[in-house]
Protein backbone atom coordinates (compact mmCIF):
# COMPACT_ATOMS: atom_id res chain seq x y z
CA UNK A 1 0.00 0.00 0.00
CA UNK A 2 1.14 3.53 -0.81
CA UNK A 3 0.80 6.66 1.78
CA UNK A 4 -2.27 9.07 0.70
CA UNK A 5 -1.94 12.02 1.32
CA UNK A 6 -2.40 14.15 4.48
CA UNK A 7 -5.79 14.60 6.68
CA UNK A 8 -5.94 17.35 8.94
CA UNK A 9 -7.86 16.48 11.81
CA UNK A 10 -7.61 18.19 15.23
CA UNK A 11 -5.13 16.28 16.22
CA UNK A 12 -2.45 17.30 13.43
CA UNK A 13 -2.09 15.74 10.00
CA UNK A 14 -2.88 12.27 10.06
CA UNK A 15 -0.94 10.35 6.79
CA UNK A 16 -3.04 6.80 6.04
CA UNK A 17 -2.63 3.79 3.61
CA UNK A 18 -4.71 3.56 0.15
CA UNK A 19 -4.79 0.51 -2.09
CA UNK A 20 -7.78 -1.64 -3.35
CA UNK A 21 -9.84 0.99 -3.80
CA UNK A 22 -10.08 2.56 -0.23
CA UNK A 23 -8.10 4.70 2.23
CA UNK A 24 -7.24 4.01 5.41
CA UNK A 25 -5.82 5.26 8.62
CA UNK A 26 -5.35 3.12 11.38
CA UNK A 27 -4.41 3.81 15.25
CA UNK A 28 -5.72 7.23 15.76
CA UNK A 29 -6.29 8.52 19.33
CA UNK A 30 -9.91 9.60 20.12
CA UNK A 31 -8.82 9.95 24.33
CA UNK A 32 -6.20 9.96 26.21
CA UNK A 33 -4.54 6.66 27.70
CA UNK A 34 -6.64 5.63 30.65
CA UNK A 35 -4.10 4.29 32.95
CA UNK A 36 -2.34 5.55 36.09
CA UNK A 37 -4.94 8.26 37.62
CA UNK A 38 -6.56 7.91 34.24
CA UNK A 39 -7.91 3.78 35.16
CA UNK A 40 -11.62 3.84 35.84
CA UNK A 41 -11.89 7.61 34.71
CA UNK A 42 -14.61 8.98 32.23
CA UNK A 43 -12.01 9.28 28.57
CA UNK A 44 -10.16 12.38 28.81
CA UNK A 45 -9.23 14.36 25.00
CA UNK A 46 -6.16 12.76 23.37
CA UNK A 47 -3.20 14.73 24.33
CA UNK A 48 -1.57 14.54 20.40
CA UNK A 49 -1.98 17.72 18.52
CA UNK A 50 -0.39 19.48 15.73
CA UNK A 51 2.62 18.43 13.43
CA UNK A 52 2.40 14.99 11.36
CA UNK A 53 1.43 11.32 12.38
CA UNK A 54 1.52 8.43 10.27
CA UNK A 55 -1.66 6.42 11.03
CA UNK A 56 -0.44 3.31 9.59
CA UNK A 57 -0.88 0.61 12.40
CA UNK A 58 -3.81 -0.25 14.61
CA UNK A 59 -3.69 0.62 18.03
CA UNK A 60 -3.40 -2.10 21.03
CA UNK A 61 -6.84 -3.88 21.69
CA UNK A 62 -8.42 -3.18 24.98
CA UNK A 63 -6.79 -5.44 27.89
CA UNK A 64 -8.44 -9.64 27.84
CA UNK A 65 -7.71 -12.64 27.86
CA UNK A 66 -5.18 -13.94 24.86
CA UNK A 67 -6.98 -14.98 21.88
CA UNK A 68 -5.74 -18.45 20.69
CA UNK A 69 -7.19 -17.52 16.86
CA UNK A 70 -4.57 -14.39 17.11
CA UNK A 71 -2.21 -15.23 19.26
CA UNK A 72 0.37 -12.25 18.58
CA UNK A 73 -2.53 -9.81 19.65
CA UNK A 74 -1.22 -6.66 21.43
CA UNK A 75 -3.46 -5.89 23.89
CA UNK A 76 -2.75 -2.62 26.33
CA UNK A 77 -4.49 -0.99 28.85
CA UNK A 78 -3.68 2.22 26.66
CA UNK A 79 -6.88 0.99 23.79
CA UNK A 80 -8.50 3.96 22.97
CA UNK A 81 -7.67 3.86 19.41
CA UNK A 82 -10.04 4.85 16.67
CA UNK A 83 -9.45 2.97 12.26
CA UNK A 84 -11.48 5.07 9.26
CA UNK A 85 -11.64 3.26 5.86
CA UNK A 86 -12.86 5.58 3.06
CA UNK A 87 -13.66 5.28 -0.71
CA UNK A 88 -10.84 6.01 -2.83
CA UNK A 89 -13.43 8.62 -4.88
CA UNK A 90 -13.23 11.97 -3.50
CA UNK A 91 -16.42 13.23 -1.62
CA UNK A 92 -19.46 13.84 -3.14
CA UNK A 93 -21.22 17.23 -1.83
CA UNK A 94 -22.27 16.95 1.51
CA UNK A 95 -19.92 13.51 2.39
CA UNK A 96 -20.02 10.26 2.41
CA UNK A 97 -22.91 8.51 4.80
CA UNK A 98 -20.51 7.06 8.30
CA UNK A 99 -20.50 3.93 9.75
CA UNK A 100 -19.52 3.91 13.11
CA UNK A 101 -19.08 0.00 14.48
CA UNK A 102 -18.76 -1.33 18.24
CA UNK A 103 -17.62 -4.70 18.22
CA UNK A 104 -18.90 -7.58 20.29
CA UNK A 105 -17.38 -10.41 22.95
CA UNK A 106 -19.58 -9.73 26.13
CA UNK A 107 -18.12 -6.84 26.98
CA UNK A 108 -15.24 -9.29 27.98
CA UNK A 109 -13.42 -9.87 24.77
CA UNK A 110 -12.87 -8.32 20.85
CA UNK A 111 -11.76 -5.39 19.03
CA UNK A 112 -12.47 -2.87 16.12
CA UNK A 113 -10.77 -4.51 13.65
CA UNK A 114 -11.72 -8.20 14.11
CA UNK A 115 -13.90 -8.25 10.88
CA UNK A 116 -11.33 -5.96 8.83
CA UNK A 117 -11.32 -2.27 8.05
CA UNK A 118 -14.89 -2.46 6.45
CA UNK A 119 -13.56 -2.22 2.70
CA UNK A 120 -16.31 -3.44 1.27
CA UNK A 121 -18.38 -0.84 3.03
CA UNK A 122 -16.24 1.72 1.72
CA UNK A 123 -16.06 0.65 -1.82
CA UNK A 124 -20.25 0.84 -1.77
CA UNK A 125 -19.52 4.92 -0.66
CA UNK A 126 -19.34 4.44 2.99
CA UNK A 127 -16.99 5.82 5.51
CA UNK A 128 -16.50 3.32 8.04
CA UNK A 129 -15.16 3.80 11.48
CA UNK A 130 -13.98 1.18 13.62
CA UNK A 131 -12.85 1.43 17.58
CA UNK A 132 -11.62 -0.15 20.91
CA UNK A 133 -13.32 1.05 24.02
CA UNK A 134 -12.18 -0.65 27.57
CA UNK A 135 -13.80 -4.00 28.37
CA UNK A 136 -13.93 -6.15 31.06
CA UNK A 137 -13.41 -4.65 34.76
CA UNK A 138 -11.09 -2.15 33.40
CA UNK A 139 -14.16 -0.87 31.41
CA UNK A 140 -17.14 -1.93 34.03
CA UNK A 141 -15.84 -2.33 37.43
CA UNK A 142 -18.39 -0.51 39.72
CA UNK A 143 -16.68 1.20 42.37
CA UNK A 144 -18.97 3.95 43.53
CA UNK A 145 -20.81 1.47 45.74
CA UNK A 146 -17.34 0.91 47.36
CA UNK A 147 -15.05 4.61 47.23
CA UNK A 148 -18.24 6.89 46.49
CA UNK A 149 -18.83 9.51 43.93
CA UNK A 150 -15.01 10.20 43.65
CA UNK A 151 -15.21 6.72 41.73
CA UNK A 152 -18.93 7.35 39.97
CA UNK A 153 -17.88 6.64 36.45
CA UNK A 154 -16.12 3.48 36.55
CA UNK A 155 -19.17 1.27 36.06
CA UNK A 156 -19.93 2.75 32.61
CA UNK A 157 -15.94 3.59 31.76
CA UNK A 158 -16.59 1.57 28.04
CA UNK A 159 -19.96 3.09 27.44
CA UNK A 160 -18.31 6.75 28.29
CA UNK A 161 -15.10 5.51 25.58
CA UNK A 162 -18.34 4.77 22.88
CA UNK A 163 -19.23 7.68 23.87
CA UNK A 164 -16.48 10.13 23.36
CA UNK A 165 -15.36 8.13 20.23
CA UNK A 166 -18.92 9.59 18.61
CA UNK A 167 -17.85 12.69 19.37
CA UNK A 168 -14.76 12.28 18.19
CA UNK A 169 -16.33 11.51 14.85
CA UNK A 170 -18.85 14.62 14.60
CA UNK A 171 -16.00 16.62 14.86
CA UNK A 172 -13.52 15.44 12.73
CA UNK A 173 -14.79 12.59 10.40
CA UNK A 174 -15.65 15.83 7.49
CA UNK A 175 -11.94 15.65 7.16
CA UNK A 176 -12.52 12.11 5.41
CA UNK A 177 -15.12 12.75 3.12
CA UNK A 178 -17.43 11.85 5.97
CA UNK A 179 -20.91 13.35 6.58
CA UNK A 180 -21.35 14.52 10.50
CA UNK A 181 -24.85 14.63 10.06
CA UNK A 182 -25.45 10.76 8.38
CA UNK A 183 -23.45 8.73 10.92
CA UNK A 184 -25.54 5.08 11.35
CA UNK A 185 -24.56 3.28 14.84
CA UNK A 186 -24.06 -0.76 14.30
CA UNK A 187 -23.20 -3.30 16.67
CA UNK A 188 -23.77 -7.05 17.33
CA UNK A 189 -23.84 -8.65 20.53
CA UNK A 190 -22.31 -6.63 23.28
CA UNK A 191 -22.02 -3.94 20.67
CA UNK A 192 -25.74 -4.13 19.93
CA UNK A 193 -26.76 -3.93 23.94
CA UNK A 194 -24.62 -1.12 23.01
CA UNK A 195 -26.44 0.70 20.16
CA UNK A 196 -29.59 0.15 22.85
CA UNK A 197 -27.40 1.81 25.70
CA UNK A 198 -26.51 4.43 23.39
CA UNK A 199 -30.13 5.22 22.05
CA UNK A 200 -31.26 5.34 26.09
CA UNK A 201 -28.57 7.36 27.42
CA UNK A 202 -29.02 11.03 28.06
CA UNK A 203 -25.33 11.43 26.26
CA UNK A 204 -26.52 9.68 23.43
CA UNK A 205 -28.98 12.04 21.90
CA UNK A 206 -28.17 13.60 19.16
CA UNK A 207 -24.85 12.24 18.49
CA UNK A 208 -26.24 9.81 15.45
CA UNK A 209 -28.68 9.77 12.98
CA UNK A 210 -29.27 6.17 12.27
CA UNK A 211 -29.07 2.35 14.49
CA UNK A 212 -28.04 -1.01 13.70
CA UNK A 213 -28.75 -3.35 16.32
CA UNK A 214 -27.62 -7.34 15.66
CA UNK A 215 -28.69 -9.98 18.24
CA UNK A 216 -28.76 -7.01 20.90
CA UNK A 217 -31.88 -5.21 22.96
CA UNK A 218 -31.68 -2.52 25.39
CA UNK A 219 -31.83 -4.42 28.66
CA UNK A 220 -27.91 -5.30 29.69
CA UNK A 221 -27.39 -3.19 32.39
CA UNK A 222 -26.10 -4.11 35.99
CA UNK A 223 -28.20 -2.44 39.53
CA UNK A 224 -25.73 -0.68 41.56
CA UNK A 225 -25.99 -4.06 44.02
CA UNK A 226 -24.96 -6.44 41.62
CA UNK A 227 -22.41 -3.94 40.46
CA UNK A 228 -21.10 -3.51 43.87
CA UNK A 229 -21.46 -7.50 44.39
CA UNK A 230 -18.98 -8.13 41.63
CA UNK A 231 -16.97 -5.18 42.14
CA UNK A 232 -15.91 -6.72 46.45
CA UNK A 233 -15.23 -10.36 44.47
CA UNK A 234 -13.10 -9.02 42.27
CA UNK A 235 -11.23 -6.61 44.53
CA UNK A 236 -10.72 -9.99 46.78
CA UNK A 237 -9.24 -11.88 43.76
CA UNK A 238 -6.51 -8.77 43.75
CA UNK A 239 -6.29 -8.70 47.38
CA UNK A 240 -6.58 -4.97 47.37
CA UNK A 241 -9.23 -2.49 48.50
CA UNK A 242 -7.97 0.68 48.55
CA UNK A 243 -8.60 2.47 45.86
CA UNK A 244 -5.01 4.48 44.94
CA UNK A 245 -2.97 0.92 45.49
CA UNK A 246 -5.35 -0.93 43.16
CA UNK A 247 -4.31 2.04 40.43
CA UNK A 248 -1.03 1.06 40.72
CA UNK A 249 -1.49 -2.88 39.75
CA UNK A 250 -0.70 -3.94 36.46
CA UNK A 251 -3.81 -4.23 34.34
CA UNK A 252 -2.77 -7.84 33.64
CA UNK A 253 -4.08 -8.75 37.13
CA UNK A 254 -7.50 -7.54 36.94
CA UNK A 255 -7.59 -9.37 33.47
CA UNK A 256 -6.21 -12.79 35.38
CA UNK A 257 -8.67 -12.15 38.39
CA UNK A 258 -11.77 -11.72 36.25
CA UNK A 259 -10.56 -15.08 34.71
CA UNK A 260 -10.95 -16.06 37.20
CA UNK A 261 -13.86 -15.56 38.77
CA UNK A 262 -15.20 -16.88 35.61
CA UNK A 263 -13.86 -17.18 32.29
CA UNK A 264 -14.27 -18.29 28.31
CA UNK A 265 -17.90 -18.62 26.84
CA UNK A 266 -19.32 -18.66 30.40
CA UNK A 267 -17.87 -14.70 31.42
CA UNK A 268 -19.25 -13.12 28.48
CA UNK A 269 -22.14 -11.68 30.13
CA UNK A 270 -20.43 -10.86 33.73
CA UNK A 271 -19.22 -7.38 33.13
CA UNK A 272 -21.24 -4.93 31.85
CA UNK A 273 -22.60 -0.88 32.52
CA UNK A 274 -24.08 -0.45 35.67
CA UNK A 275 -27.02 2.11 36.29
CA UNK A 276 -25.70 4.97 36.60
CA UNK A 277 -27.40 8.51 37.21
CA UNK A 278 -25.91 10.99 34.40
CA UNK A 279 -24.85 8.02 31.73
CA UNK A 280 -27.12 5.32 32.24
CA UNK A 281 -30.02 6.64 34.77
CA UNK A 282 -32.48 3.51 34.04
CA UNK A 283 -32.67 0.14 31.86
CA UNK A 284 -32.29 1.84 28.45
CA UNK A 285 -35.33 0.41 27.09
CA UNK A 286 -37.51 2.59 29.11
CA UNK A 287 -36.48 5.67 28.18
CA UNK A 288 -36.56 4.61 24.40
CA UNK A 289 -40.21 3.31 24.63
CA UNK A 290 -41.13 7.47 25.52
CA UNK A 291 -39.13 8.44 22.47
CA UNK A 292 -35.35 8.86 23.48
CA UNK A 293 -34.34 7.87 19.97
CA UNK A 294 -37.19 9.63 18.88
CA UNK A 295 -36.56 10.31 14.65
CA UNK A 296 -33.29 7.42 14.57
CA UNK A 297 -34.70 4.51 12.00
CA UNK A 298 -33.81 1.32 13.64
CA UNK A 299 -32.62 -1.81 11.28
CA UNK A 300 -32.97 -4.78 14.45
CA UNK A 301 -32.57 -8.10 14.58
CA UNK A 302 -31.38 -11.26 15.60
CA UNK A 303 -30.31 -14.82 14.30
CA UNK A 304 -32.79 -17.79 14.58
CA UNK A 305 -30.76 -20.05 16.88
CA UNK A 306 -28.71 -17.96 18.85
CA UNK A 307 -28.11 -20.28 21.58
CA UNK A 308 -26.19 -22.83 19.05
CA UNK A 309 -23.39 -21.26 19.30
CA UNK A 310 -22.95 -21.28 22.97
CA UNK A 311 -24.09 -24.93 22.47
CA UNK A 312 -21.57 -25.49 20.04
CA UNK A 313 -18.73 -23.72 22.25
CA UNK A 314 -19.38 -24.91 25.75
CA UNK A 315 -20.87 -28.67 24.63
CA UNK A 316 -24.96 -29.01 25.21
CA UNK A 317 -24.72 -29.99 28.70
CA UNK A 318 -22.87 -26.87 29.99
CA UNK A 319 -24.89 -24.63 28.39
CA UNK A 320 -28.11 -26.20 29.30
CA UNK A 321 -27.00 -26.30 32.57
CA UNK A 322 -28.51 -22.99 34.07
CA UNK A 323 -31.72 -22.71 31.49
CA UNK A 324 -33.90 -24.28 34.75
CA UNK A 325 -32.71 -21.72 37.47
CA UNK A 326 -32.29 -19.15 34.77
CA UNK A 327 -36.18 -19.45 32.91
CA UNK A 328 -37.44 -19.90 36.55
CA UNK A 329 -36.38 -17.12 37.88
CA UNK A 330 -38.10 -15.12 34.95
CA UNK A 331 -41.17 -16.98 34.64
CA UNK A 332 -41.71 -19.34 37.31
CA UNK A 333 -42.07 -23.48 36.96
CA UNK A 334 -45.55 -23.52 35.51
CA UNK A 335 -44.47 -20.45 33.26
CA UNK A 336 -41.00 -22.14 32.29
CA UNK A 337 -42.86 -25.16 31.63
CA UNK A 338 -45.30 -23.85 29.74
CA UNK A 339 -42.58 -21.92 27.63
CA UNK A 340 -40.43 -25.01 26.62
CA UNK A 341 -43.61 -27.22 25.82
CA UNK A 342 -44.38 -24.46 23.45
CA UNK A 343 -40.37 -24.55 21.90
CA UNK A 344 -40.62 -28.61 22.02
CA UNK A 345 -43.52 -27.73 19.21
CA UNK A 346 -40.59 -27.00 16.81
CA UNK A 347 -37.41 -28.55 17.84
CA UNK A 348 -36.72 -32.23 18.25
CA UNK A 349 -36.22 -32.68 22.16
CA UNK A 350 -35.64 -30.58 25.42
CA UNK A 351 -31.92 -29.91 25.17
CA UNK A 352 -32.84 -27.96 21.46
CA UNK A 353 -35.42 -26.37 23.47
CA UNK A 354 -33.81 -25.09 26.33
CA UNK A 355 -31.04 -23.88 23.99
CA UNK A 356 -33.45 -22.38 21.64
CA UNK A 357 -34.80 -20.75 25.26
CA UNK A 358 -31.92 -19.07 26.34
CA UNK A 359 -30.89 -17.56 23.25
CA UNK A 360 -34.12 -16.09 22.78
CA UNK A 361 -33.68 -14.88 26.65
CA UNK A 362 -30.39 -13.03 25.89
CA UNK A 363 -31.07 -12.00 22.75
CA UNK A 364 -34.31 -12.80 20.54
CA UNK A 365 -36.53 -10.99 23.27
CA UNK A 366 -34.34 -8.42 23.81
CA UNK A 367 -34.66 -7.74 20.39
CA UNK A 368 -38.62 -7.80 20.06
CA UNK A 369 -38.75 -5.33 22.78
CA UNK A 370 -36.32 -3.25 21.42
CA UNK A 371 -37.99 -3.11 17.85
CA UNK A 372 -41.68 -2.32 19.64
CA UNK A 373 -40.04 0.36 21.55
CA UNK A 374 -38.61 2.39 19.01
CA UNK A 375 -40.97 1.53 16.05
CA UNK A 376 -43.37 4.20 18.13
CA UNK A 377 -40.82 7.27 17.60
CA UNK A 378 -39.06 6.20 13.79
CA UNK A 379 -39.73 3.44 11.19
CA UNK A 380 -37.70 0.47 12.19
CA UNK A 381 -36.91 -2.71 10.12
CA UNK A 382 -36.86 -5.84 11.55
CA UNK A 383 -34.83 -9.14 10.23
CA UNK A 384 -34.07 -13.00 11.47
CA UNK A 385 -31.08 -14.78 9.80
CA UNK A 386 -31.68 -18.17 9.53
CA UNK A 387 -28.35 -19.12 7.94
CA UNK A 388 -24.70 -19.13 8.37
CA UNK A 389 -21.93 -17.65 6.15
CA UNK A 390 -21.62 -20.05 2.75
CA UNK A 391 -19.25 -22.68 3.36
CA UNK A 392 -19.72 -22.70 7.48
CA UNK A 393 -21.43 -25.84 8.96
CA UNK A 394 -25.14 -26.06 8.78
CA UNK A 395 -25.45 -26.88 12.17
CA UNK A 396 -24.56 -23.00 13.14
CA UNK A 397 -27.67 -21.94 10.78
CA UNK A 398 -28.89 -19.24 12.55
CA UNK A 399 -26.16 -19.19 15.44
CA UNK A 400 -24.67 -16.24 17.20
CA UNK A 401 -22.56 -14.07 15.61
CA UNK A 402 -22.72 -15.99 12.30
CA UNK A 403 -24.13 -13.35 10.23
CA UNK A 404 -21.90 -10.54 10.75
CA UNK A 405 -19.20 -12.01 8.20
CA UNK A 406 -22.02 -12.00 5.41
CA UNK A 407 -23.04 -8.42 6.21
CA UNK A 408 -19.59 -6.89 6.15
CA UNK A 409 -18.70 -9.23 3.14
CA UNK A 410 -15.92 -10.35 4.86
CA UNK A 411 -14.74 -14.54 4.91
CA UNK A 412 -14.59 -16.51 7.99
CA UNK A 413 -11.25 -17.31 7.90
CA UNK A 414 -12.07 -21.04 9.30
CA UNK A 415 -14.04 -21.91 6.62
CA UNK A 416 -12.24 -20.31 3.24
CA UNK A 417 -11.50 -23.63 1.86
CA UNK A 418 -14.89 -24.77 2.27
CA UNK A 419 -15.34 -26.22 -1.47
CA UNK A 420 -19.07 -27.20 -1.31
CA UNK A 421 -20.41 -23.35 -1.24
CA UNK A 422 -24.67 -23.71 -1.40
CA UNK A 423 -25.13 -20.86 -4.40
CA UNK A 424 -27.80 -20.08 -3.15
CA UNK A 425 -26.64 -18.82 0.58
CA UNK A 426 -24.30 -17.21 -1.56
CA UNK A 427 -26.91 -15.01 -3.12
CA UNK A 428 -28.56 -14.53 0.49
CA UNK A 429 -25.08 -13.30 1.95
CA UNK A 430 -25.19 -10.76 -0.75
CA UNK A 431 -28.27 -9.70 -0.23
CA UNK A 432 -27.92 -9.22 3.65
CA UNK A 433 -24.68 -7.36 2.50
CA UNK A 434 -26.53 -5.13 0.30
CA UNK A 435 -29.59 -4.51 2.71
CA UNK A 436 -26.78 -2.65 4.74
CA UNK A 437 -25.74 -0.56 2.49
CA UNK A 438 -28.43 0.56 1.66
CA UNK A 439 -30.07 1.13 5.41
CA UNK A 440 -26.91 3.16 5.40
CA UNK A 441 -27.51 5.07 2.63
CA UNK A 442 -30.47 5.74 2.92
CA UNK A 443 -32.24 4.85 6.44
CA UNK A 444 -34.34 2.48 4.34
CA UNK A 445 -34.38 -1.33 4.40
CA UNK A 446 -34.76 -3.05 0.87
CA UNK A 447 -34.25 -6.41 0.18
CA UNK A 448 -34.37 -6.73 -3.74
CA UNK A 449 -37.65 -8.41 -4.16
CA UNK A 450 -39.81 -9.02 -1.20
CA UNK A 451 -41.54 -5.40 0.15
CA UNK A 452 -40.10 -4.38 3.10
CA UNK A 453 -42.88 -2.47 5.67
CA UNK A 454 -41.70 -0.76 8.69
CA UNK A 455 -41.93 -2.80 11.94
CA UNK A 456 -45.24 -2.60 14.36
CA UNK A 457 -46.92 -4.28 16.85
CA UNK A 458 -49.63 -5.11 15.17
CA UNK A 459 -48.95 -6.32 12.48
CA UNK A 460 -44.79 -7.14 13.12
CA UNK A 461 -43.48 -7.36 9.62
CA UNK A 462 -39.97 -9.49 9.69
CA UNK A 463 -37.92 -9.93 7.09
CA UNK A 464 -36.30 -13.79 7.02
CA UNK A 465 -32.95 -14.19 5.59
CA UNK A 466 -32.46 -18.07 4.65
CA UNK A 467 -32.11 -19.51 1.12
CA UNK A 468 -35.34 -18.06 0.19
CA UNK A 469 -35.84 -14.99 2.04
CA UNK A 470 -39.11 -13.53 2.17
CA UNK A 471 -40.82 -11.41 4.43
CA UNK A 472 -43.08 -13.02 7.41
CA UNK A 473 -45.33 -11.75 9.44
CA UNK A 474 -44.87 -12.37 13.01
CA UNK A 475 -42.70 -15.15 13.15
CA UNK A 476 -42.80 -17.96 15.56
CA UNK A 477 -45.75 -15.80 17.10
CA UNK A 478 -46.31 -18.87 19.91
CA UNK A 479 -43.11 -18.49 21.48
CA UNK A 480 -43.21 -14.60 21.48
CA UNK A 481 -46.62 -14.82 23.67
CA UNK A 482 -45.34 -17.51 25.74
CA UNK A 483 -42.68 -15.22 27.37
CA UNK A 484 -45.40 -13.04 27.76
CA UNK A 485 -45.07 -8.95 28.92
CA UNK A 486 -42.28 -10.18 32.18
CA UNK A 487 -39.18 -8.31 32.61
CA UNK A 488 -36.44 -9.31 34.05
CA UNK A 489 -32.91 -8.15 35.00
CA UNK A 490 -30.58 -8.89 32.54
CA UNK A 491 -27.72 -11.13 33.93
CA UNK A 492 -25.10 -14.02 33.94
CA UNK A 493 -26.43 -17.39 33.23
CA UNK A 494 -23.32 -18.78 35.45
CA UNK A 495 -23.37 -17.63 38.67
CA UNK A 496 -20.64 -15.54 39.56
CA UNK A 497 -21.06 -13.87 43.08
Amino acid sequence: MATVPTVTTELGALVGLAGDGVRRWRGIPYARPPVGELRWKAPQPPSLSGGVHVAAEYGPHAMQSPDPMNPGAVCDEDCLYLNVCTPEEPAPEGGYPVLFWLHGGGYRVGHGEQLGDGEEFARAGIVVVTINYRLGSLGFLHLAGIFGESEADAGVGGLLDQIAALKWVRRNISAFGGDPSRITVYGVSAGAKSIGNLMGSPLGAGLFAQAISSSGGADHVATPETGTALARRLLDEVGCHDAESLRALPAKEFVEAQERILTGFQALWLWRPTLHPRVLPEVPVEPIRRGSAAGVPLLVGCNSNEGSTYAMMLGDDIATAPAEDVLTQILGTEGTSQLLETYLRRVPDLKSAKIAAMGDERYGVPTQRLADAQSAHAPVYRYRIDIAAPGVPEQLDGGHGTETTMAWKTPLPLFTQASDVNPARERAALLIHRCWVRFVHDGVASADGPDWPPYGPELRPVMVFREDTDLVLDPRAEERKAWGDTEWASGTWFPAV
